[in-house]
């Protein structure tokens, strides 16, 4: 009887299942080991083969990184990230996705480059507790979730996060771990189960588990796999003795020999398809203005505007724009355009018939479904009815404008929030993401009361003449900290006291036409 790590959210199950292993099964990570990597027969030298990411567990934290198939040597990127209960890999059109296994159902998408997660929606819908497979065969996003005692696949619309089941929960695979899928909409789907320890075909219209044959090996821990649709070949990372990697016949079911062994368990895998693009850097969603009230109403044109001062030579790589509110009685009577100096886009051009609002509206030129295909309030990410292509290359200093024109009677609405996202480049820099502050503000020093040092947080939606002082009780200056011309972002300044009495003292920061004051105490 094998001891496993039992979850602190699910419920243990001990199911009589026809070769069924002799233990409880859990859903979720293995014991921790401090393992010692070290190649096996078999295992292939790691600068052959095809790339693919991965997802390796130390549970509390997990490690994004990338390797070649038939290797278990991983170059981490970025560094560890915690996520309540993160499931596997997904690569989809150019981006890779994971998600949270237990609920809430969290999508994350990772930037390849920074290893950064955002998160993309939470999930509707999952029939069982246990969110443990996740596929796109080109045309649909399917998922698959288990109780320990039947499991289920389904579809998700990665617009909504509505998942739809497919089908009925089935016993027949009582614990689907991992779900594996190749490119093509008239391919099956493949479910490796923890329970009974053999691989079943799923059918993706009925739902159906068929089963096609015993693993022959202890898949216990068993966590995600991925398809090389250049060979077809199928992997799965499993846990039978240890964290591993190993192939899947699936005409048979049997799992091949190890590959090679990681030195974490292995809890996700993504293989890159056959002349992939790299998915593009640093793009991430921020928020950049909220709390305006721009009214849109008859026949009229709200403009709002943001300002970008990054220096001279950056160049713009990509531009994304969300509409992260518009209340509006009749949506087909709005154009939306994006400006800066003489280029502009029209965005959205009268979509949604007689819908309302558009709530968290992002649009993006990489996104495959058109904003004309969309329906109120157009929350998630679509095509602009225009390319926002032609920005690119352009300079990123200056005003950038979101423009909305009414163009009917009888209509009220109102901005009250929009973002502005660019992907740059500068000529001593790598690429990085604009996050554009939405307003002026002086954070509360931390810590405080402080000895002898204490940092101080200010941000500015736009570049100015900044001046950030302190004073003491009587209102001398004592200080100065900054005094300069900054540009739009978020800052960090350290104010060391070493040399000034214990006591109350004052700061100031003197932006344009923002003035702010807080108070901090020096204990000694």
């Amino acid at each position: 009887m094998r001891k496993l790590f039992s979850l602190l959210f699910a419920v243990i199950a001990l199911v009589a299942v026809t070769n069924a292993q002799d233990a409880p099964h859990s859903v979720g990570p293995a014991p921790v080991q401090n393992l010692v990597q070290a190649p096996v027969a078999g295992d292939f030298d790691a600068s052959i083969g095809k790339r693919y990411f991965s997802q390796i567990s130390s549970s509390p934290t997990f490690q994004f990184g990338k390797a070649f198939t038939e290797s278990c040597t991983i170059t981490n990127v970025g560094a560890p990230f915690t996520i309540t209960f993160p499931g596997g890999l997904m690569y989809r059109n150019g981006v890779v996705y994971t998600y949270n296994q237990s609920s809430p159902f969290q999508l994350w998408s990772i930037d390849t480059t920074t290893g950064t997660h955002t998160l993309v929606f939470n999930m509707t819908g999952v029939p069982q507790a246990n969110f443990t497979g996740m596929v796109w065969d080109g045309t649909n996003v399917y998922g698959m979730s288990t109780s320990i005692t039947q499991s289920q696949i389904f579809t998700i619309n990665m617009t909504t996060g509505v998942c739809t089941p497919i089908g009925s929960a089935s016993a027949v695979c009582a614990g689907g771990i991992t779900l594996l899928g190749r490119t093509g909409a008239q391919y099956s789907l493949f479910a490796l189960d923890i329970v009974a320890d053999n691989l079943y075909k799923v059918n993706k219209t009925t739902g159906v588990f068929t089963l096609v044959g015993p693993l022959g090996a202890n898949l216990n821990f068993g966590q995600d796999g991925s398809v090389d649709n250049s060979d077809f070949a199928f992997y799965a990372m499993d846990y039978s003795t240890g964290p591993e990697l190993r192939k899947v016949d699936t005409a048979t079911g049997t799992l091949g020999p190890v590959l090679c062994t990681y030195t974490a368990q292995a809890t996700g895998m993504a293989i890159l398809p056959p002349g992939a693009p790299p998915p593009p850097a640093g793009v991430v969603l921020n928020r950049c203005k909220t709390g305006i009230n721009v009214p849109i109403n008859d026949h009229s044109t709200a403009t709002d505007t943001i300002q970008v001062a990054l220096g001279s030579g950056c160049t713009v790589l990509d531009v994304n724009v969300q509409i992260t509110n518009v209340t509006h009685t009749w949506d087909s009577d709005l154009s939306f355009y994006l400006r800066k100096g003489t280029t502009g886009v029209k965005i959205i051009n009268k979509v949604g018939g007689s819908g309302d609002n558009f709530v968290n509206t992002v649009l993006n030129d990489s996104a495959t479904t058109p904003i004309a295909s969309g329906t109120a309030p157009f929350t998630g990410s679509f095509q602009p009815s225009s390319p926002l292509a032609p920005f690119n290359t352009l300079n990123t200093d200056g005003t950038w404008s979101l423009v909305i024109t009414d163009t009917a009677t009888g209509d009220t609405g109102v901005l009250t929030g929009w973002c502005l996202i660019i992907t740059y480049q500068c000529p001593v820099g790598g690429i990085q993401t604009v996050e554009i502050p939405n307003y002026y503000s002086l954070s509360q020093n931390y810590p405080n009361p402080f000895n002898p040092s204490t940092s101080i947080k200010f941000t500015m939606p736009k570049g100015d003449n900044v001046r950030l002082v302190v004073f003491d009780v009587l209102g001398r200056e004592v200080m100065t900290l900054v005094n300069e011309f900054k540009s739009s972002g978020s800052y960090e300044v350290n104010f060391d006291a070493s040399t000034l009495s214990s006591g109350v003292y004052f700061y100031r920061l003197e932006a344009g036409e923002f003035t702010d004051t807080k108070r901090m105490l020096l204990v000694k």
